[in-house]
């Protein structure tokens, strides 16, 4: 399978983390390793949150199916049941049966790169049919992750698979190297504040 994550996800979860040693290592230089509980639990919730978030959220496609790992679900869609795939807030897979589930890894532009999506358009360097959205446009996270399912699904139809399927056409489940981070981080959060 081929993964994708947005390199803006990989610079804020390294950035959360680095913030998150400075924070413990400064705290624990000030007042000392016996008393240094509220930096240590403050820089290890940064740190374990920036990871959770931005660094293991990544979308999978591949051997039939499209996966959104996000920060405490993977969502899975087969080929033979994804009908379309929209890029309005972040990557959207749409299935057979009108679910849908958004990847975490994959946003969209914000409204300044909208605005030169809009330029461009208008100037003609841009083709408004081919990217109708922002979200659409190669070199944006949304664009990249929806080129690279895209190319995995046209695989996937080239190689006989066919469309149709029965029950949920998405299939949701907990992550719970995940769910278990984010609970930590919120233990160590209140034990660094509270305690």
């Amino acid at each position: 399978m081929q993964t994708y994550r947005a390199r803006s996800s990989a610079l804020w979860g390294w950035l959360a983390i680095a913030i998150g040693a400075v924070v413990a290592v400064v705290h624990v230089a000030n007042v000392g390793f016996g008393y240094a509980h509220g930096g240590l639990g403050l820089g290890a919730a940064l740190a374990l949150f920036g990871w959770a978030a931005f660094l293991r959220p990544h979308v999978a496609a591949g051997e039939g199916r499209v996966e959104f790992h996000n920060v405490t679900q993977v969502a899975t869609v087969p080929f033979a049941r994804l009908s379309d795939l929209g890029t309005r807030w972040s990557l959207e897979a749409v299935g057979d049966d009108g679910r849908t589930v958004g990847a975490f890894a994959a946003p969209a532009p914000g409204a300044a790169a909208s605005k030169r999506h809009e330029r461009a358009a208008e100037g003609g360097s841009i083709d408004k049919a081919e990217y109708a959205r922002a979200g659409d446009v190669p070199g944006t996270p949304s664009g990249d992750a929806a080129a690279l399912v895209h190319d995995a699904w046209d695989e996937w139809r080239a190689a006989g698979g066919e469309a149709g399927g029965e029950g949920a056409s998405i299939t949701r489940t907990p992550d719970w190297i995940g769910l278990v981070a984010v609970v930590a981080g919120t233990a160590l959060a209140i034990w660094g504040l509270l305690f």
